[in-house]
């Protein structure tokens, strides 16, 4: 069998981290490329660290020659590959699969949309008339079952929980500025221009020792850094970039932050789960199906900053639900095991 994983990019997103992840384990066993739709290579370092093939199609759109052109590339890489087995990750990479069984050999394909939200109607319903194209839709839970998706296979994102143990423990006194971390793409869906305002409530609640350290990349750090300047809130960011090792900023951070307007399963909530860092989170996408108010803080936009004050002025609380989200996830979001899950279901469709 040959694991052939179609991604949108091979950004920094949770998505792409997930399919480093997949590949990493299969890698060592079964032979396994990654191609990437877009030019984004912010990960290919880490790719290749793990010996894993991965190539660019180079599509910048869907409505000129590179299109053609990729679909070609990746049929000349693959061609004379035998029991392939197509993984297509986001709304680019299943389309990609779908016009190389439309125009070259068919195979089946295990798609992976990593959103509950397809904003796009036209995409919505492309998605639902090529359903019979599909042979499963990974879905992360009951939740995110979709009338555009196929009845899907209920498989989790998974990480590796040992390898982002803290082994140090949290003080529970704060005796420093309180640090959130926001990690992830600086983009629309992730609502990152939410911690300005936060910020400022933060402040009229007479709370003035924190930080946001954010680390990530996408199109709103512009407009990010402009509204930090112009609040006057330069004392309370560090605006960081892309990190291709999260661990120390999970380390060093006391509090994750998920302010999103949508989502799939963000993998940096089980990242700081591994971690047994405090976590506050919107209530979309699949984030109600694994965190509540017993193991972490989960609040409407509309009050995330009473959240925000609650976990600074009760910290010793919020560590303790760090051991209950703790416990109740290692087992099931283990990348060892999510990987055995995926594993069966590929041989089931080749």
């Amino acid at each position: 069998m040959t694991i052939i994983h179609l991604s949108s990019s091979l950004g920094g997103g949770g998505a792409e981290q997930m399919v480093l992840q997949l590949a990493k384990k299969s890698t060592p066993h079964i032979k396994t490329l990654v191609f990437s739709v877009s030019k984004d290579n912010t990960l290919e370092a880490q790719f290749k660290a793990q010996n894993i093939e991965c190539h660019f199609l180079n599509v910048t759109s869907f409505k000129n020659g590179t299109l053609i052109q990729g679909v070609k590339k990746l049929h000349e890489i693959i061609n004379s590959l035998e029991d392939v087995v197509f993984h297509s990750h986001q709304y680019h990479g299943f389309l990609i699969g779908l016009l190389y069984n439309l125009f070259y050999k068919k195979k089946p394909i295990v798609f992976t949309l990593h959103s509950s939200t397809i904003e796009s109607a036209s995409r919505r319903l492309i998605l639902f008339l090529t359903k019979p194209f599909r042979k499963v839709d990974i879905i992360f839970s009951s939740n995110a079952q979709k009338w555009f998706l196929k009845k899907g296979k209920i498989i989790p994102n998974g990480v590796d929980f040992d390898q982002l143990s803290i082994q140090k423990t949290r003080e529970q006194e704060i005796t420093k500025p309180f640090v959130f971390l926001f990690l992830g793409r600086l983009s629309d869906e992730k609502n990152p221009l939410y911690m300005v305002t936060a910020a400022n409530q933060l402040l009229r609640n007479g709370i003035t020792s924190f930080i946001f350290d954010v680390v990530g990349e996408g199109n709103q750090k512009i407009e990010l850094l402009r509204l930090i300047s112009s609040e006057g809130l330069e004392n309370h960011f560090n605006i960081l970039g892309f990190k291709s090792n999260i661990k120390p900023y999970l380390e060093a951070s006391n509090c994750l932050i998920l302010p999103s307007k949508w989502e799939g399963m963000p993998m940096v909530i089980i990242e700081a789960a591994a971690a047994k860092l405090p976590i506050i989170a919107t209530p979309v996408g699949s984030i109600p199906d694994f965190l509540n108010n017993e193991n972490a803080y989960v609040s409407e936009i509309e009050e995330f900053h009473n959240a925000m004050v609650t976990c600074i002025q009760d910290y010793k609380k919020a560590l303790l639900k760090t051991e209950v989200l703790y416990s109740e996830i290692k087992s099931k979001y283990n990348i060892d095991n999510v990987y055995q899950t995926h594993l069966k279901l590929y041989k089931c469709v080749v």
